[in-house]
């Protein structure tokens, strides 16, 4: 694994409009697609693949761009190039809009570096599949997937990680029985200057705007300017800042942020609201004109299979929930099926950005 550069939110439909995914549903699962002309073939590693593995292993090599953590990329890259030892996995992590101006650049250029490609938000996927940006690729894989989870048109980008979000307290600050239950509890005055969410550039945050604003209007997040929250970049900020006590209430918990404090003993609590919990996705997909195109196919099959797949729900830097329908559960035991997820209407949610920044900024006094 070599590490090349650091830097500093379904389907047009949606996969629900406003409810829940039972991964447990069969007719959930892919429909019975046109076979691809490509020769599907089983690798060493014990998944399917339509990619032919020599011709990957004579290119020797794969660029991923990826917005996550350097940590987490390379532990993904480490665990591809264990399965396959001929082949250098090398990634680029920016955040979603650095990352996206990046690639913009480089084809404008006509300058092609980038073999796979990941983002935090559906609607920046969307863009780039309009762009002519993913190559078309039927991964083998797609049988496990629901339907609505291979983008539409499918075989673009796929979701190759769930991320949503609950409430999180302290137990030592906050006892159980006046703990939040729903969101509007966030509202109650005494919560006020105790509350923290991630600023405006979160994807994640951006889903949680539009999905309680869906629910329950504009007045919500009016009211809740009143609390006086505070904004951070990162998850991490802000769990960290919850552990210690110098904050009672998360008000935008990512369950990822939550179960990695928490199994290192830090005193909170994870809060499922029973009207649900706002749900992103990630988008991956093979660039096109790819430089190694038989290695990126290989590492899409490989990130779509339970192998790639198992990195994401179980390395701490990920915590990434598969939509896989034979996914194993999540650390703690839980699945996806186990929530009431809101997965936005996406070509809606890409609307509201501007007015989301706008109103966001302004709460937090940007």
């Amino acid at each position: 694994m070599t590490k090349r550069m650091t830097g500093t939110a379904l389907s047009r439909r949606g996969l629900i409009l406003a409810g829940t995914l039972s991964l447990a549903t069969p007719a959930l699962i892919g429909k019975a697609r046109a076979q691809s002309p490509r020769k599907v073939a089983m690798t060493s590693g014990g998944f399917e693949t339509a990619a032919d593995v020599a011709k990957a292993e004579a290119e020797g090599e794969i660029l991923f761009y990826t917005h996550d953590s350097d940590p987490a990329a390379a532990a993904l890259m480490s665990a591809f190039s264990n399965d396959f030892p001929k082949i250098k996995a090398n990634y680029l992590r920016a955040q979603t809009g650095a990352l996206y101006s990046k690639i913009l650049a480089e084809r404008s250029a006509n300058r092609f570096s980038a073999d796979v490609i990941q983002f935090s938000e559906i609607p920046t996927a969307m863009d780039f599949r309009k762009r002519s940006g993913f190559e078309v690729y039927e991964s083998p894989q797609g049988r496990a997937y629901p339907a609505a989870a291979l983008d539409d048109p499918p075989n673009h980008f796929f979701h190759s990680g769930v991320i949503f979000m609950g409430i999180a307290y302290n137990t030592d600050r906050v006892p159980e029985a006046e703990a939040p239950k729903t969101w509007k509890d966030l509202l109650d005055p005494k919560w006020r200057g105790t509350i923290t969410t991630k600023q405006a550039s979160s994807g994640s945050q951006f889903v949680q705007w539009y999905e309680l604003r869906r629910l329950y209007g504009d007045a919500f997040w009016k009211e809740f300017a009143k609390q006086r929250p505070k904004g951070f970049d990162s998850r991490a900020q802000l769990f960290d800042r919850l552990a210690k006590g110098d904050d009672k209430i998360c008000g935008m918990a990512e369950w990822a942020g939550y179960q990695l404090v928490k199994e290192k003993g830090a005193p909170v609590k994870f809060v499922a609201p029973a009207d649900g919990l706002p749900t992103a996705t990630l988008a991956t997909g093979v660039v096109n004109k790819a430089p190694h195109p038989e290695a990126a196919r290989l590492f899409l099959d490989w990130l779509m299979s339970p192998r790639g797949q198992q990195v994401y729900q179980t390395n701490p830097f990920y915590y990434y929930p598969s939509l896989r329908a034979d996914a194993a559960p999540m650390p703690g035991g839980f699945k996806l099926s186990d929530y009431k997820l809101l997965f936005p209407d996406i070509e809606k949610l890409a609307a509201s950005h501007p007015t989301f920044i706008k109103d966001w900024n302004g709460m937090m006094g940007l």
